[in-house]
């Protein structure tokens, strides 16, 4: 096993290649996107921050207006079924609402490459997996079967 490794932008983008694990950067914000999860249906963007406490991955799914209080509803099922993720709901004015993500590794006093590692492959297996059942309960903008009702096939 490696040795704890203090973080830096070069350290994580190194992990990332030696993980195969396609991101890229753009000039708007710090955080390293992950083409994978953004390629689903339903999200709008999935990144990596580098920050002084350690890792944060955060995913923003399209909620469709209608659904926004059935996914409210579900916030407590879907973070106690994801425990290893924060889920939540924002909702600004002038935007269309989102679902959040995130996955955080403490890591201010060094981590090794198995533990990003672990971090990185669990909480993009986790988001996957919330991002498919939000788009199973209708929740998410994406092709939908015409009548579906949000969350329609979670009532009992």
């Amino acid at each position: 096993m490696s040795s704890p490794v203090l973080l830096n932008r070069t350290t994580i983008e190194s992990w990332l290649d030696e993980a195969r694990v396609d991101y890229y950067t753009c000039e708007r914000c710090e955080g390293m996107h992950l083409q994978s999860l953004q390629d689903m249906e339903g999200i709008i963007d999935s990144r990596l921050f580098l920050e002084p406490w350690g890792l944060l991955l955060t995913t923003e799914l399209e909620i469709r207006p209608m659904a926004l209080l059935p996914v409210a509803a579900d916030l407590g099922r879907l973070n106690m079924d994801y425990p290893t993720l924060k889920i939540f709901q924002d909702v600004v004015d002038d935007a269309t609402p989102q679902l959040v993500v995130a996955g955080m590794l403490l890591g201010a006093a060094g981590i090794t490459l198995e533990q990003f590692a672990t971090f990185a492959a669990t909480t993009v297996a986790a988001t996957r997996e919330v991002g498919k059942e939000c788009l199973q309960l209708n929740y998410l903008f994406a092709e939908a079967t015409p009548g579906d009702q949000p969350g329609a096939s979670a009532l009992h």
